[in-house]
């Protein structure tokens, strides 16, 4: 009987005689870009448009697979324990694995009413569609591939964690009036007093260091993984107890003492029954294909759903009697963050939001539904750049009108101070760019962008870019080296250390796909190129006037060539419009803005 075949991945040589062998017999292969069989397949793919359309339809579902009900609850009611929304905790991830698996899954529906006889050569990735489509004979790797174990990064965390245990254990107590969480991951930023490179806290360290004695800093210090890539970064100040004269508390200890007791085991334990018996009603209830998909994600995230109960109930157990009156963390909806700042809700605690990148409509972690605000899963407070994104989470996010308030970006206190300084400069004689690279999750686009980025910069021999890695590709320059090397281009270099402000003050143009960098280029006047291969637009900067749209190696070269002639400029009327809509102000004075909202009444800030 002739079969379907579809390939998305590389087969092995045993495998490529098969597939080679069931073509002859009249078989029909299919194959997704990259893993064609010369001759043999037919190319499967989905057009921009098409995964725009897939964006926006699993982003509506995902969002309204939290309502669905079963007896008079919520699927979210379903999942939550206490003040514990896991749910939520997992919504981000959810969204991006479903995305990536209705890529692969669209493009079959549009060509097949039925999947009967049909077989998939497809990743581990592809996992969660085996329960949902029992009829296809899924084809795995069979081996899999050789993972180098981190051994090194281990031994260090492992040392690191030990010392700063004991050092919670010993040191005596106080009670702060507010916390402020972070994970400790240093890079390079610049003093503001000494306008020199040093180490700190990409986002909050301009805000740490305005900070009096009514705080503290409750850190840690992420795990590494213990295979393959990782993008742990040790650093000697993750043993010291303060950070720019501030207290720390170290979060580790508190996580070993709540491990030690058997009240807070046991409470893990039974949230986490109680998890389990939760799932087979959320399978009874009426749900679409796609939230079929999002469900058996979710459930397949079980075990890291049993680690953030257990931070959550360690985290009650700390802040029982702290004292505390408020909790502040950037990130908050990432699990690891929002399962301490529940646990903060849970006592009584106010919770406060720092916005650390933009919004848009296709991120998860800032949209919510109706049923979210009710339930108030948002923080009760959340500080923003301005009005936009103010607007935003009010209108798009669900957030209640009474929990936002806009107060700039604290990383811009020091651009007055870098701008003053770039003045007293001489002219360069080469045209410097900067590409701020992001680890996007479309495999296809990321090596898509930057090979446009090399192929553009070869055609410019008098340039010389900069590319930025983004903090979680620290441990990807192989992978831009051997893109740079397909397209042609050597006069690059990569960069994970100098400060992303000081590059952005002394380039003459930035490239990015849609990062918050983007923002951040046009508060230094300085010429933004969006490179955006699906025109989606996805920050509006196109439509607000203050980025040229890229869409291939060829239009950005076009681009390049014209700002670097000086026929392309920018439009500076709208980029000071854009800097009071999204910026609130740059005056030097964000952290400033940031203590009193935290330590005010909302009646008082005002």
């Amino acid at each position: 009987m002739s079969k379907t075949v579809i390939i998305n991945r590389t087969l092995s040589d045993s495998e490529i005689i098969e597939v080679k062998r069931l073509a002859e017999t009249g078989s029909t292969i299919f194959a997704f870009s990259g893993n064609e069989i010369s001759g043999i397949t037919q190319q499967i793919s989905l057009s921009p448009d098409e995964k725009r359309q897939v964006n926006y339809e699993t982003m509506a579902e995902v969002l309204q697979f939290g309502d669905v009900t079963y007896n008079d609850k919520t699927i979210s009611d379903l999942f939550r324990i206490d003040n514990a929304s896991v749910w939520h905790y997992h919504k981000f991830r959810v969204y991006f694995a479903v995305r990536n698996l209705m890529y692969f899954l669209k493009p079959l529906e549009q060509l097949f009413i039925s999947f009967e006889n049909q077989v998939w050569f497809v990743s581990t990735e592809i996992k969660p569609l085996k329960k949902l489509y029992s009829e296809v004979d899924f084809r795995f790797p069979a081996t899999k591939p050789k993972i180098k174990f981190n051994f090194g990064n281990l031994l260090s965390y492992l040392i690191l964690i030990k010392y700063r245990v004991f050092r919670y254990l010993i040191s005596p107590q106080k009670n702060p009036e507010y916390l402020l969480y972070l994970s400790e991951k240093y890079s390079t930023v610049m003093d503001k007093n000494s306008q020199e490179p040093g180490s700190g806290h990409h986002i909050l360290e301009y805000l740490i260091s305005e900070l009096d004695d009514r705080f503290s800093l409750l850190t840690e210090v992420l795990m590494p993984k213990p295979k393959g890539k990782s993008d742990y970064s040790f650093s000697g100040q993750q043993y010291k107890m303060s950070s720019n004269h501030q207290r720390k508390i170290f979060l580790e200890g508190f996580l070993l003492s709540g491990l030690l007791k058997r009240r807070v085991r046991e409470q893990t334990r039974n949230a986490h029954r109680a998890l389990r018996h939760a799932y087979p009603r959320a399978h009874g209830t009426q749900l679409s294909p796609i939230q079929k998909l999002t469900l058996e994600i979710f459930q397949s995230l079980d075990k890291s759903s049993r680690y953030y109960l257990f931070r959550y109930f360690a985290a009650r157990k700390f802040f029982g009697h702290s004292g505390v009156k408020a909790v502040i963390a950037a990130d908050e909806n990432s699990p690891l963050t929002k399962s301490i700042l529940d646990a903060a809700k849970f006592c009584g605690i106010k919770v406060v939001g720092l916005q650390h990148g933009t919004m848009h409509d296709l991120h998860p972690a800032y949209l919510y539904t109706e049923n979210d605000r009710e339930n108030r899963v948002m923080p009760d407070l959340t500080l923003t750049w301005g009005k936009y994104w103010e607007k935003f989470l009010i209108r798009k996010g669900n957030y209640p009108s009474d929990s936002v308030i806009s107060v700039g970006q604290i990383r811009t206190d020091i651009i007055p101070l870098l701008l003053a300084a770039e003045k007293q400069k001489q002219a360069q004689s080469t045209d410097l760019i900067v590409f701020a690279s992001q680890p996007q999750r479309d495999p296809e686009l990321r090596y898509q962008a930057a090979f446009d980025v090399f192929k553009a910069v070869k055609r410019l021999p008098k340039s010389k870019l900069i590319v930025k890695l983004h903090p979680r590709e620290f441990d990807d320059s192989d992978y831009y080296e051997a893109i740079a090397k397909a397209a042609g281009c050597t006069n690059y270099v990569l960069d994970t250390t100098s400060d992303l402000y000081q590059l952005i003050a002394s380039c003459n143009v930035l490239i990015t796909c849609f990062s918050t960098v983007g923002t951040e280029t046009v508060y230094f006047h300085k010429p933004l190129i969006i490179l955006d291969h699906l025109k989606q637009d996805i920050q509006g900067y196109v439509a607000e006037g203050v980025a040229f749209h890229a869409t291939n190696s060829f239009t950005l070269e076009s681009i390049l060539s014209g700002i670097f002639r000086g026929t392309l400029k920018i439009d500076r009327e709208k980029y000071d419009a854009f800097i009071e809509k999204y910026a609130y102000r740059i005056d030097g004075k964000v952290a400033e803005r940031c203590i009193k909202a935290i330590t005010l009444n909302r009646s008082e800030f005002a």
